[in-house]
């Protein structure tokens, strides 16, 4: 249903799957895993089998891979940035494999380059499990009940789940907001082709009136939830209620499990 639709980075897929199905709490424990596990490993190994079996969930649940491909393909330009980034740039004492006049490329720089160009991709894979698979008001009401024991140390839980269902929810809006004004540049005339540089400075006639329409829409927001008397501070109740069972449960023990197993038998490959 969404093939030929266009395609928002990381926006949530209403589809009928096991992982759609689990509360987002379930899946939240098992993500701040990978990424805090992933800062202490230098394992190739841990992130290849990691974004596997991601690429895999995502795919399994239905969320298709040309869907899956459509939004990774931005991401392969940072990717692409930072493997150069590390290649120009690593200076270290290792075998090079490489002398071009003068440049030299060596072991330890493709090393570099592969291993955080990875974790860039591993972050990004795991973003995108909690993004395609929850829908912003579940992952906003999911944050708001795992910070809930901050409230008693003044922390503005039920604010910053908003921000966060604010700015998600913000997203699709700004894509529809870019296409209108890319299409109106092109019908006077505006092409967007030529040099790298050019191409920069004719953007620029969308990210500005893009970022003054965002500036107007944040200021009508502020002032419709003003109106409708929206303090910070207050306790409040939820629209949906979502069940933490056995499934999430068993899911967040068995992931955490395998993951903590990978790391440790993969610590020094």
């Amino acid at each position: 249903m969404f093939a030929n639709g266009p395609v928002i980075l990381g926006q949530y897929r209403p589809l009928d799957s096991y992982l759609h199905r689990l509360d987002a709490r379930a899946k939240m424990l098992p993500v701040l895993l990978v990424l805090v596990l992933a800062l202490f490993t230098g394992s190739l190994v841990f992130y290849l089998i990691l974004m596997f079996a991601l690429i895999t969930a995502l795919l399994w649940s239905g969320v298709g891979a040309d869907t899956l491909g459509r939004n990774f393909r931005p991401i392969l330009i940072l990717v692409l940035i930072t493997f150069l980034y590390h290649i120009i740039f690593f200076q270290g004492d290792s075998e090079v494999l490489v002398d071009i006049l003068g440049f030299k490329i060596t072991e330890g720089a493709i090393h570099n380059a592969v291993f955080f160009s990875l974790r860039l991709l591993l972050f990004v894979s795991v973003a995108f499990l909690i993004t395609l698979t929850n829908s912003p008001s579940e992952l906003a009401e999911a944050l708001a009940k795992l910070l809930r024991p901050l409230k008693k140390i003044g922390v503005p839980v039920h604010d910053l789940a908003l921000i966060l269902f604010i700015a998600i929810r913000f997203i699709p809006i700004l894509y529809e907001e870019f296409t209108i004004i890319k299409n109106a540049q092109t019908i006077r005339g505006v092409t967007f082709t030529g040099s790298f540089i050019s191409r920069v400075k004719k953007t620029t006639a969308i990210l500005l009136p893009v970022f003054v329409s965002a500036i107007s829409r944040a200021d009508d927001l502020a002032l419709a939830i003003e109106a409708r008397g929206y303090k910070g501070g207050r306790d409040r109740t939820f629209y949906s209620r979502t069940h933490f069972g056995a499934a999430e449960v068993r899911f967040m023990i068995l992931v955490s499990l395998a993951i903590i197993v990978l790391f440790y038998f993969t610590r020094h490959i």
